[in-house]
């Protein structure tokens, strides 16, 4: 190849902490082909023999080994730039306030989706939100069925509107929340607010009514794992039954039954204690036609999101004929909680819940099937009896110790031999 130096196009004097380094720039031409060749001897450093397509180039690279070696520079470099000093020195200004692991160009994108979003106060997106969710026979889509459902959302959002309902969305930031969930006692009721906060703000980030998911960072509260069930005796069964026969306590026997031997979810029966969308017996099949099983058809959706049809066993059925022969409501039209209270003191059972009697029924009917009185399991029949899944019903109720077969006969066959 052969190689023609041409001259000299610039020499400049660069400065380190040791001293001066000459820059030299030669115009260089290789068989028709120009280069720019740029030499150095930095002392105590390894020689710089670069080429560069133009002299622009050159220099560029200069002024950048320049600034990094500028004892006085401190970091500063010369560049092309369409900015002008008011902006540089704005941008540099900037860039000093940013926070951590923060870009500028991050920054301005998140103020241009601010401005795009919809102005709109937390208590007038809650309304829209809670409309959304509602089904009603115009919104077939809204996942809130039961009163029950409804009451929870409502009462979690209560004190959340009290304090910030005023506040415009968008301005509404992961700071403001936490203590909303954190300040509650249990941890299964911590975790319960956590989620239902957190669909209402990922709801508001696809309406357009927040620029960020607020609350994407933040940690989803812990459950301690419970021990299993709390799950009736046979005796104690028994003796629940029993007094809910006596006459001050009748109008909960319906009540009563139907979490002992349908394994009914206490609000699936109830629904909040609301006289309106409680069970009624129009519910209720008890004398079929044909060959088909007596059955209920809950008119809620449960945990699975989808309604069922509830076979009745024959020790239910027996109960629900003679207490709708007795003029009694499937649900007492007042005074339920308090009758309910009542009952479990005067039965010697204060701690249980109503959901301890669900637990009781799908307990024993893990062991024996009431409807063909057999000991074999059916999965299919339990989920659609109880409205859970088998893997649920294995972790909960397979293990629960002190429950024989024996047991299970008697609870499905004579436990109604008391009044």
């Amino acid at each position: 190849m052969i190689k023609k130096q041409d001259r000299i196009t610039f020499d400049m004097d660069g400065m380190t902490t040791i001293g001066k380094v000459r820059f030299r720039c030669r115009r260089v031409k290789y068989n028709g082909y120009e280069k720019f060749r740029l030499s150095a001897n930095p002392p105590q450093e390894k020689r710089i023999d670069r080429e560069f397509e133009s002299e622009e180039q050159a220099r560029s690279f200069f002024h950048r080994w320049q600034a990094d070696n500028d004892p006085i520079g401190q970091g500063y470099r010369q560049t092309m730039t369409r900015l002008t000093q008011k902006q540089l020195q704005d941008a540099t200004d900037a860039f000093d306030r940013l926070p951590e692991h923060s870009t500028l160009l991050e920054l301005v994108k998140q103020y241009d989706l601010t401005k795009q979003t919809t102005l709109i106060t937390l208590s007038d997106a809650w309304k829209e939100y809670r409309l959304f969710n509602i089904r009603t026979d115009e919104n077939r889509d809204g996942s809130w069925v039961s009163k029950s459902t409804i009451i929870e959302q409502d009462f979690v959002f209560k004190t959340i509107i009290a304090s910030l309902g005023s506040k415009i969305i968008k301005d509404i930031c992961t700071e403001d929340l936490p203590n909303f969930w954190q300040s509650k006692k249990s941890d299964q009721t911590r975790l319960n607010h956590f989620k239902k906060i957190k669909s209402f703000f990922s709801w508001c980030l696809l309406k357009d009514y927040h620029f960020k998911d607020i609350l994407a960072l933040e940690k989803t509260p812990k459950v301690k794992r419970h021990a299993l069930p709390q799950v009736l005796t046979l005796d104690q069964a028994k003796r629940l039954l029993e007094v809910s026969s006596r006459p001050k306590y009748q109008t909960l026997k319906p009540f009563v039954a139907l979490c002992l031997f349908a394994g009914l979810r206490a609000g699936e029966i109830h629904a909040g204690w609301n006289k309106e969308d409680a069970l009624k017996w129009e519910d209720f099949t008890l004398v079929p036609d044909g060959k088909e099983k007596p059955f209920l058809s809950l008119p809620f959706v449960g945990k699975m999101k989808s309604s069922r049809n509830v076979d009745l066993p024959p020790i239910l059925v027996k109960i629900l004929l003679k207490a709708k022969d007795d003029n009694l409501d499937v649900v007492p039209s007042k005074n339920g909680v308090n009758l309910w209270k009542k009952l479990r003191k005067e039965s010697g059972l204060s701690s249980i819940k109503p959901n301890t009697l669900r637990h009781t029924a799908i307990s024993f009917f893990y062991r024996h099937n009431p409807f063909t009185n057999e000991e074999t399991l059916d999965e299919s029949l339990m989920t659609k009896q109880f409205g859970n899944s088998e893997e649920v019903r294995d972790r909960h109720y397979k293990n629960v110790k002190g429950l024989t077969i024996t047991d299970a006969k008697k609870y499905w066959n004579k436990l109604t031999a008391l009044k």
